[in-house]
Order: structure tokens, then C-alpha cells, then sequence
């Protein structure tokens, strides 16, 4: 993720992570009442306009959607 361009303005990102007890992301295909989060474990924050980019683990997101969901995605 280092040295990598804003999507943005095109300046420079900065890699890190996010600090909260709890920030985690709930994707819509997940059909349960219950719907299981996942953890957001990195960021990169653009050194010129602030802007920020948080990421997850792919893996564990299409796993926990076809866990609550079969008929989503593959």
C-alpha cells in the first residue's frame, strides 16, 4: 500500500491503520437479522487532502456473506 497514489487529488498516501475498538464494516448481501461484521485492519491517508482508504480481509468478507447468505455472491 506504500507509495501508492490518492484516488482523489493524486497525492501522496500514507500507510497505517485505523484505531477503534469496534470499526467494522457490514456488507448488505448478508440476508440474517444477525448480521456479522468484520473487522477493518488497515488504512492509507492521503498526505494532501485528508482523504482516507480503510481496508479488510477479502477472504473472511466472502466467506461470512456465503456463510449467512448461499444464494449471494461466489
Amino acid at each position: 500500500m506504500q507509495n501508492q497514489k490518492c484516488p482523489k487529488c493524486g497525492g501522496e498516501m500514507d500507510a497505517g491503520k485505523v484505531q477503534a475498538d469496534s470499526l467494522m464494516y457490514y456488507s448488505d448481501w448478508q440476508k440474517k437479522t444477525f448480521k456479522l461484521g468484520i473487522l477493518v485492519d488497515k488504512a492509507c491517508a492521503c498526505l494532501t487532502c485528508g482523504y482516507i482508504e480503510m481496508y479488510l480481509n477479502p477472504e473472511v468478507l466472502r466467506k461470512k456473506i456465503q456463510d449467512n447468505n448461499p444464494n449471494g455472491i461466489k
